[in-house]
């Protein structure tokens, strides 16, 4: 007769710790294929349970394909053969999981100073009045949260996005031309649905490569085009048979230009002759310290533009609220092809970030981000023109975004510079490094992201910098 300590299950149900003990011994071969099971009333005596709970495990048991019943007869241990193999190396392989898990995060590198990281400071993150707003949120919202949320984002979240486009970028947009999804990277295999996978997509050159990464994963060619000061080359994108560009105009990474009028004017033009899109990512255009925010180019031409943006930059990385807009044309596409998937972020998360944005506290977020990184991007340049690396370098491209770019002034090997860095705890990229094609013009450039730099580490730092650069 089959035995169990029920003094042991704490607070699992009487049933369900009676079928963990029974699937357990069969996995563990105690109970063998085929022997048969005590009766249900067997059982609950020898265990002073009730027939019902030993029938809810038993019942289960059958379920998951453990044992067997022969009418007349009672029930028995099923044959699992491959099912048993499959569950022992699960179990290993869990346990080589976690200790790799253990492992990576064990080995974690610890920066003196990370200038990789655009990572926000933790205590830039206005928790307090998102906490006030997702109680209400819960409170007022309940029976929303009851059901799917729409596929292409919640109205009230959509309009308040327009609403403050309107405001702060002077964007006439209609709320029904806005996609919300979970990330920029979904959004991006939604164009390709929306573009046709036989769509070649135009990138710049340097550029962001994770942007390539996730259209080419979609099955989409990509094909990396040079720019110069003002932008992607026109010349050399209309010798190519691309069909769609996307570009960062308003704060282009990683060299931080912005593309000026007659580049956006004649990048439509061919988006116009060639019936293609520009793919315009908004990339960083909230963070501009000097005159008004850039205009976009989907203010010229919406027939045209695919506009993208999100939220993590200027709130939290984990934020993971993302929008495009589409032009008319991909709009009815994507009610007829693409209106059948589901929302990818929560309602809770969307009604939250709408009052946020609805109630004033987004832009007034915004604003003191904005004066803050202004501020602290300051002492960083101060901090450089102070120390000695300053007759080695020039500073380019600080007046937009939380990056700007360093120029080693004497002849380098970038590569060696940057393990030298390394391995004084310094965390560096180099422009080239996101090249797709060797150009000179983007040697001995370095990318400072000072958005997590901790200030009290800036000075060693420099000081680091100006010796590496003095063994070259």
């Amino acid at each position: 007769m089959l035995t169990y300590n029920f003094e042991n299950r704490g607070k699992t149900s009487l049933y369900d710790y009676l079928y963990q003990c029974i699937r357990n011994d069969i996995l563990s071969g105690k109970i063998k294929a085929g022997e048969k099971l005590p009766s249900k009333r067997e059982m609950a005596k020898n265990h002073n349970i009730s027939v019902i709970t030993v029938e809810n495990a038993y019942e289960q048991l059958m379920v998951e394909g453990y044992i067997y019943s022969e009418e007349k007869k009672g029930y028995f241990v099923g044959k699992l053969g491959a099912q048993y193999e499959t569950v022992s190396r699960w179990s290993k392989s869990s346990e080589s999981i976690q200790k790799n898990r253990f492992q990576k995060k064990k080995e974690k590198k610890e920066w003196l100073v990370d200038f990789n990281s655009n990572h926000i400071m933790y205590d830039s993150f206005p928790f307090a009045t998102w906490s006030k707003i997702m109680r209400r949120t819960l409170s007022d919202r309940e029976k929303d949260f009851l059901t799917s949320p729409s596929p292409q984002g919640i109205e009230e979240l959509r309009i308040a996005i327009a609403e403050h486009l309107l405001h702060f970028r002077g964007m006439e947009v209609n709320p029904d031309n806005i996609i919300v999804g979970a990330g920029t990277e979904y959004l991006y295999s939604m164009i390709v649905q929306l573009l046709g996978k036989n769509t070649c997509i135009a990138l710049e050159d340097p550029g962001y490569h994770k942007i390539g990464r996730v259209y080419e994963s979609n099955g989409v060619q990509c094909l990396p085009i040079k720019i110069d000061m003002d932008g992607l080359c026109v010349k050399e994108l209309e010798k190519s048979n691309a069909k769609a560009v996307h570009i960062s105009p308003s704060h282009h990474f990683p060299t931080g230009r912005v593309m000026p009028v007659s580049r956006r004017q004649q990048l439509l033009l061919w988006a116009e002759k060639n019936n293609g899109f520009l793919i315009e990512d908004d990339y960083d255009s909230e963070f501009r310290f000097s005159g008004k925010p850039i205009p976009s180019i989907l203010g010229m031409d919406p027939g045209r533009v695919i506009y993208m943006n999100t939220f993590s930059k200027t709130l939290a990385p984990s934020i993971r609220i993302a929008y495009m807009i589409l032009p008319d044309n991909l709009l009815k596409k994507y009610y007829t092809d693409l209106n059948f998937y589901s929302g990818t972020v929560s309602s809770f998360e969307q009604y939250t970030l709408a009052s946020f944005i609805a109630e004033g506290y987004y832009e007034r977020h915004i604003n003191r981000m904005r004066n803050y990184y202004r501020d602290y991007r300051n002492k960083i340049i101060k901090a450089i023109r102070k120390s000695p690396l300053y007759t080695k370098v020039t500073i380019e491209e600080e007046n937009a975004g939380l990056h700007f770019i360093l120029g080693i002034q004497k002849e380098t090997d970038d590569g060696k510079l940057k393990q030298i860095l390394r391995n004084h705890n310094i965390n560096i990229s180099s422009v080239s490094d996101y090249c797709y094609n060797k150009q000179k013009e983007f040697r001995h450039k370095f990318i400072i992201n000072y958005s997590a730099v901790p200030e009290e580490n800036l000075t060693k730092a420099l000081a680091v910098m100006n010796e590496a650069l003095d063994e070259k």
